[in-house]
């Protein structure tokens, strides 16, 4: 179709099509009302010069969390515990510092990003490492800090204010709201309630898989050079407390730069790679096989006529699909979930639509159905401290080691003829290679394969690709964590 024709018809559909003034649509209205919204947040912020010359900011905060579906325990209430933070950002430069220090599930950690526009850091401060990073990402490392903070949000909304649109008037604990969206850079898209008659933001709101609704609530405002921040914060998931902020200082429109040095006194580590996309499958010894991507990984056990799956993280059917690659006429009879927490039991539907058995333990018996896509018809069957597996070719232990650090009842596969050992979040492997110091819930866990006698070669787990040995757990007990001086205001 040559150009003239193309125009001849456009036009002729044009005068075919009645006549809608714009006015009139609702997408239209919904952008307007959005953009009559944010220039009132403005105003309320300080006025659109001020969060145009909203540079940089830095907070140190005190954090009291409470781990929701991810207790050592499968319900409330909920393990707390406590961490200070400091985030610091610098819209100019593209310069963000996160540091956070604290402890909960088993795990101590005092660790640090940096960005710096192209290039990029991870600090442990524990381990006395700075490892450079791969492919450093300034949007999808100040997100978070952003999304907690009311100011930024709004200085979102005037340079994203085209794609906003207004939801409806809401009344939240109390007062009439106005609702509109933001889509930020990276992430699901938040839905913000402004106060009708403040203007200023009091929740925002977005679905998070797996994990449901996350909740932001913006309370106790007050100026900071003109421009209200809210001191204190609550996050909640599913309704639930999940995360209270105490804002310790503020600092605005000030240099960030001593923040975000480098320290040159830590050990630096090869590049971090990237965690691989697509998901992998690999032999670790024949008939044995980790898959997964992503941060992600189970576990297949070839038996004489079936498959026994260890691991319910994230991706399951993918994991089951590469893994029917090699293994493609035995179905898998069982899957067995290690613990609880809510990001290791989304494989349960996909066992289940395999008509698998799901191994977990009586007291996981609640969250398995709740987590099956029909309760009523999941086939569970339970461990009482092991569970054995043996077709005269292959044993498989299935042993609760709990109680943990992490969970009270925690599960593990023991392979005895291959010394394999597959574990969940209780041994930090690291892809590089380089082993920090070991952890509490690490600690556990060798003090596990010592009570049981487990004469262990190598050992896999949940989220890493790398197949460790017994000596990367040796290297990792010996190793004590480093003291480091830290700069924060």
């Amino acid at each position: 179709m040559n150009k003239s024709m193309f125009v001849t018809i456009t036009a002729g559909l044009m005068l075919a099509t009645p006549f809608i003034s714009a006015e009139d649509t609702l997408p239209l209205k919904a952008v307007n009302r959005a953009n009559e919204v944010i220039d009132a947040a403005l105003e309320a912020y300080g006025g659109a010069e001020a969060i145009t010359n909203l540079n940089s900011v830095a907070r140190k905060s005190h954090f009291t969390t409470w781990a929701t579906n991810q207790s050592r325990s499968p319900g409330p209430p909920w393990d707390e515990n406590e961490q200070m933070s400091f985030s610091a950002v610098d819209f100019e430069t593209k310069t963000f510092v996160g540091k956070n220090k604290g402890s909960g599930g088993g795990f101590d950690f005092n660790v640090s990003q940096i960005i710096k526009a192209e290039e990029g850091w991870q600090v442990s401060y524990r381990g006395g490492t700075v490892t450079p990073i791969a492919e450093p990402d300034f949007n999808t490392s100040s997100g978070p800090f952003i999304r907690v903070t009311a100011p930024l949000l709004v200085k979102q909304l005037q340079n994203r204010r085209q794609t906003s649109h207004w939801l409806g008037e809401v009344e939240f604990e109390g007062r009439a709201h106005d609702v509109i969206t933001l889509v930020m850079e990276v992430g699901p898209a938040l839905s913000l309630y402004f106060d009708k008659e403040t203007h200023l933001l009091s929740r925002s709101e977005r679905v998070l898989p797996p994990f449901g609704q996350v909740d932001y609530r913006f309370t106790n405002y007050e100026p900071i050079e003109g421009i209200p921040f809210s001191k204190t914060f609550r996050l909640l998931v599913n309704g639930e407390p999940n995360i209270n902020i105490d804002i310790k200082s503020t600092q605005i429109n000030q240099s960030i730069d001593e923040y975000a040095v480098v320290p040159e006194s830590l050990e630096v580590v090869e590049v971090a790679p990237p965690a691989p996309t697509e998901v992998e499958l690999q032999e670790v010894k024949k008939g044995v096989f980790l898959v997964g991507a992503g941060g992600t990984y189970a576990m297949f056990v070839e038996m004489n006529d079936h498959v026994i799956a260890v691991g319910g993280t994230a991706g399951i059917p993918e994991r089951i699909k590469a893994m029917r690659e090699v293994i493609k006429d035995k179905p898998i009879k069982y899957g067995v979930m290690t613990h609880h927490h809510n990001d290791h039991v989304l494989g349960v539907p996909a066992y289940q639509a395999e008509e698998a058995v799901v191994l977990s333990v009586k007291e996981h018996e609640a969250v398995m159905r709740g987590a099956a896509t029909d309760a009523d018809s999941l086939k569970l069957k339970f461990v009482e401290d092991k569970y054995v597996f043996d077709d005269g070719a292959r044993k498989l232990e299935i042993i609760d080691i709990g109680p943990t650090p992490h969970a009270k009842h925690l599960l593990v596969a023991w392979l005895p003829a291959e010394g394999i050992l597959f574990e969940a979040d209780h041994f930090p492997n690291p892809t590089n290679g380089r082993m920090p110091p070991a952890q509490a819930v690490t600690k556990r866990l060798a003090e596990a394969i010592d009570q049981r006698g487990m004469d262990v070669k190598t050992i896999v787990g949940a989220h890493s690709p790398r197949i460790a040995s017994i000596d990367d757990l040796r290297r990792a007990l010996a190793l004590s964590p480093v003291k480091v001086a830290q700069v924060s205001p």
